[in-house]
């Protein structure tokens, strides 16, 4: 009787019960990986933004407000000799949908002059730099809405805006980025924006942010500071702040999704730990006297120790296989681009399979699995034969 023998049969004493706990692993650990999973990607959104070093410079009191297009002299001005600045980018939210479409597109008016060196990480080539320059209505849009609506390059596509005055403007595709950061945003020109505005004497030269492409982190920080004092107590009153700082503000805003997450990892640790102790003590209790007659039969306490605590270990790690595999094939056949496209939420774009993620959920299992099987191994260690047989005799 080999102890490989042993396990199986126990772990099919009960099918039913070890069924339950195996799918009480999988679901948990497989909410862990794609909780882990998530977390990573902003994190990697976050160490891409950091690298950017741009500075946004928005309304002290709403995002919603406006603020004058001749502000931005005001803070070129704050450095003539360009040691602490590249350039600013004016941006004003054009809230623009595709006709009879339902996803959620980040289009934005921007100033044509500046908007290629601000956002350099577009990676335009020269030829799609000067015909964004050429073409008024020209557009750099991301991988996301080219591969949702099949559009490429040379297209012309309409935006229907959803915001007042509720405009419909035609564009022509200059560029569709590589960039995975970018991958939900269309940018265009803020002077067509403007000059269509005009046409129908609705106010025009204004934006909703400025972003500044900084030379240092040090940079970023002066700046802040003056550019935020410079409009203290005027009509328009800023709030400056880094890149990961402005995004992490929309992200809390649904509900600071990487804290729940973490928080949600830590919940599905618990539980698993509840799960898989309640179940090796009632495994443990109804096989008192198996293990009893183990010992009468020869068998070394240290093997009985040994038999417990591995049954617990191998029903945890099964348990977590059944949901680490699946999650992780899910997220390699579909990953966060295409879960974007498929239920139109941009913040999942960055969703990529942890493979750090992974082997911790493996890690935490085996874990779990040998706490909670230490007790009923303990127990089996210090059993006595006679009065164990004799107790449930």
């Amino acid at each position: 009787m080999t102890l490989t023998y042993v396990l199986m049969q126990n772990l099919k004493r009960n099918p039913l019960r070890t069924a339950l706990t195996a799918i009480a692993f999988a679901f948990p650990m497989a909410v862990f990986v794609a909780a882990i999973a998530f977390v990573v990607a902003m994190v990697r959104l976050s160490q891409a933004n950091a690298q950017e070093l741009r500075l946004v410079v928005r309304h002290k009191a709403t995002l919603t407000n406006y603020l004058p297009e001749g502000n931005r002299r005001k803070i070129e001005a704050l450095d003539p000799d360009r040691t602490r600045l590249k350039a600013i980018c004016g941006m004003r939210w054009f809230g623009g949908r595709v006709p009879d479409s339902k996803i959620a597109l980040t289009n934005l008016a921007v100033d044509p002059d500046t908007f290629p060196i601000v956002y350099s990480d577009l990676a335009m080539t020269e030829d799609e730099t000067a015909l964004w320059h050429r073409e008024r209505r020209a557009a750099v849009i991301g991988s996301l809405p080219a591969s949702a609506y099949g559009w490429k390059v040379g297209d012309r596509v309409t935006l229907n805006s959803t915001v007042p005055p509720y405009l419909s403007l035609e564009f022509q595709i200059v560029c569709i980025s590589p960039n995975p950061v970018r991958a939900n945003f269309f940018f265009f020109r803020r002077d067509y924006l403007d000059e269509s505005l005009v046409q129908i004497n609705a106010p025009s030269g204004r934006v909703n942010t400025f972003w500044i492409k900084c030379t240092s982190v040090e940079a970023i920080r002066s700046l802040q500071q003056q550019i935020d004092a410079m409009f203290a107590n005027s009509p328009d009153e800023t709030k400056s702040e880094d890149e990961n700082a402005f995004v992490a503000g929309f992200i809390q805003a649904t509900g600071d999704i990487p804290a729940l997450m973490q928080a949600m990892a830590i919940v599905v640790v618990f539980i698993v730990a509840l799960i898989a102790g309640n179940a090796m003590m009632m495994s443990f209790r109804e096989r008192v006297r198996e293990l009893a007659v183990f010992k009468a039969i020869g068998f070394p306490s240290l093997r009985v120790f040994f038999i417990v605590i591995t049954e617990s270990l191998m029903l945890a790690l099964f348990g977590a296989m059944l949901g680490v595999v699946p999650a992780s094939v899910l997220l390699l056949i579909f990953p966060g681009q295409e879960l974007a496209k498929l239920f139109g939420v941009p913040i999942i774009n960055q969703l990529r399979l942890s493979w750090p993620a992974v082997v911790g959920a493996l890690a935490i299992a085996a874990f779990v699995g040998l706490v909670a099987g230490f007790w009923p191994a303990w127990q089996a260690l210090r059993l006595k034969t006679v009065d164990a047989i004799r107790h449930v005799a």
